[in-house]
């Protein structure tokens, strides 16, 4: 998608569509007054007439009879003035390619009015305009939108910048998408090759004889129920400056539940469960193109959890890199075990920072929907900043705490720590808790439980159902925050 500024008279505007955001029971501003005039008053006609009321992701059409230059203007709704902030942006700009591409528009003009940025427009657009049927033969949709034309005064450098987040979030979703057949951890670290080829970044591939040398037990505890070869990937970017984020994604690229099997109903989607690294190759992407002043460190383990002959069972210990055994109550706990290896790597390899994104538990789902992933963390400014993070992204982070009475779920009575609690109950805080167990005092860490976001269940008035990318943009915010030294 062709993306380009040109500051113009709404009325003068040529476009296939002209999309112009309104707040409910706002006044029309003097540029959208003079595209009314120019319209014979259709648009305060429909206003008047109730066919159009501001409400929060309403689009409603009005055809131009060659009265202007573009052939329709789309009204569409901000909601409630005190209630919008990035987050709707980028979706009420989603609502309308979902809208926009139903009937065939090719080139689409949005204005950037006051309290509409230029980069939440060209996201909400491109992560919109994403199809997840990579396989579907004939597609039900009449094409894309070739040309996204931002009415209004906007540097180079924010259209790129909006380009590039979008286009790599995109890039992970496409990953996810992507079968489990297909989408092995082989073809995981063909794309890390990829990624270090194309940027210049430094990587290591740790298979699972090596893997089981320098003994990463819990990574390689996993890896061995799977026939499909598992690794351990590093990517290495140095841009400068004291501090180092270590960004570590949870990789499994088909989660059967082992021999805790899961039921069959939603299985096929589990697929989704390397949605944590992909999102992190996704980061060192955007990383490669923005080169930012800040070192960045990205790990991500990569295997399956299936049942075997050899596959992990309850009951079994695991000894893991750093020197900590596991006892694992539950095979369907694996994903925090396998990150347990590759957090202390991470820190081993110097990283001070330490953010890991993981379709980690069911329960976040049950405590927050799909409308929020949970952050838990050791450092309550560090936890702070990467909220911050998110919000600037439009991608909601919500704090839930780790108590000291937490620390007592896992208490195993044959091992250093256990991978699920005896009871249920605290689903989200116990994965943290264990995770916890593998960070070092010194380092700031925060634990992003994406399992409730990194996957839309049904279709959104701005995204199609299926891999959202989520957790791409909030990092992205995060470096560049490091960077700025904020």
């Amino acid at each position: 998608m062709k993306v380009f500024a040109q500051d113009q008279k709404l009325e003068k505007m040529q476009a296939d569509a002209l999309a112009v955001f309104l707040f409910e029971g706002e006044k029309l501003a003097v540029d959208i007054e003079r595209l009314d005039k120019a319209l014979s008053g259709a648009i305060s006609e429909t206003i008047k007439l109730g066919d159009f009321k501001g409400k929060l992701y309403e689009v409603t059409p009005i055809y131009t009879h060659g009265k202007v230059p573009s052939i329709r203007i789309f009204l569409v709704g901000t909601g409630k003035k005190g209630e919008f902030d990035a987050r709707l942006a980028r979706n009420v700009a989603g609502a309308v390619v979902r809208r926009a591409v139903k009937i065939g528009v090719k080139n689409l003009a949005v204005y950037l009015r006051s309290g509409i940025n230029a980069e939440e427009v060209i996201e909400g657009v491109g992560l919109a305009s994403y199809d997840p049927a990579l396989y579907k033969t004939k597609k039900e949709e009449n094409g894309e939108i070739e040309e996204l034309i931002l009415i209004g005064e906007v540097k180079q450098q924010t259209i790129k910048h909006g380009q590039v987040i979008t286009e790599s979030t995109n890039w992970v979703r496409k990953l996810i998408s992507e079968p489990a057949n297909v989408m092995t951890p082989a073809a995981m670290v063909g794309e890390a090759k990829k990624l270090a080829k194309n940027y210049k970044f430094a990587i290591e591939i740790i298979d699972e004889e090596e893997a089981k040398k320098k003994r990463f037990g819990a990574f390689a505890g996993v890896a061995r129920g799977s026939e499909e070869p598992s690794f351990l990937v590093v990517l290495k970017y140095r841009g400068g400056g004291k501090q180092t984020l270590g960004v570590v994604g949870k990789g499994i690229t088909f989660d059967s539940g082992g021999i805790s099997l899961k039921p069959s109903g939603k299985m096929h989607e589990m697929k989704m469960d390397m949605a944590g690294a992909a999102a992190a190759f996704g980061v060192m992407k955007v990383v490669g193109e923005l080169r930012p002043k800040t070192n960045v460190i990205m790990t991500a383990p990569l295997t399956e959890n299936l049942p075997s002959g050899r596959a992990l069972k309850p009951g079994d210990i695991l000894r893991s890199l750093a020197g900590k055994t596991i006892e694992v109550i539950n095979t369907d706990a694996e994903g925090r075990v396998v990150l347990a290896d590759a957090l202390t790597y991470v820190q081993k390899l110097g990283a001070t920072h330490v953010v890991d994104l993981a379709t980690l538990t069911g329960a976040v789902q049950v405590a927050l929907g799909s409308e929020a992933a949970a952050i838990l963390g050791n450092k309550e400014n560090w936890v702070r900043q990467v909220t911050e993070a998110g919000k600037f992204a439009g991608e909601r982070l919500w704090q839930l705490p780790i108590y000291a009475e937490h620390k007592e779920l896992l208490k195993s009575e044959v091992a250093d720590v256990a991978n699920i609690p005896p009871i249920k109950g605290a689903g989200v805080i116990a994965g943290a808790v264990f995770l916890e167990e593998f960070i070092e005092k010194k380092n700031a860490w925060a634990h992003l439980d994406i399992a409730s976001t990194a996957w839309l269940e049904s279709e959104k008035p701005y995204m199609a159902k299926g891999p959202t990318g989520f957790g791409v943009r909030t990092l992205v915010g995060l470096i560049e925050s490091l960077e700025k030294g904020t």
